[in-house]
């Protein structure tokens, strides 16, 4: 028999956005281990999908192949991180890490060099909500 948490979804909810359209960045979006996009970003783009009340969440988008002699304009913003309507972006993008080629290790939604950006929740979403805007803790079900 199914209970209530098993018929919950939550809203994982993602803007990405190239800095300039003229030299268009080469981007990767994952969402829980599902490639969502991985081609070059020639427009503000928007991308929804649905995770478990319970899973952990884990988002990563990919800068790659930015030649940093000819392509100095070729970088990436992520406009917006929703997940179930709270704003992870700009409020909670400490909590996330930006990997890349020259050891830039910022907290930050703009990605101008080849790298990962990423945000891993490891617990369900609520209850790690709870924790950092200090609402106190969530009984777990």
């Amino acid at each position: 028999m199914k209970n209530f948490y098993d018929h919950q979804d939550i809203k994982v909810s993602i803007t990405l956005r190239p800095e300039d359209i003229a030299t268009p960045p080469t981007v990767g979006l994952t969402i829980n281990h599902n490639l969502l996009f991985y081609c070059s970003l020639t427009k503000t783009k928007s991308f929804d999908i649905q995770i478990g009340l319970l899973e952990s969440i884990n988002v990563q988008v990919i800068l790659r192949d930015k030649d940093y002699n000819t392509m100095t304009t070729q970088a990436l913003f992520i406009d917006s991180l929703k997940i179930d309507d709270f704003d992870i972006i700009p409020m909670c993008t400490q909590y996330a890490k930006y990997n890349n080629d020259k050891n830039i290790t910022d907290s930050t939604n703009f990605l101008g060099y080849n790298g990962i950006w990423s945000l891993n929740i490891k617990e369900p979403f609520y209850q790690w909500q709870h924790k950092v805007t200090g609402q106190g803790w969530l009984l777990e079900p």
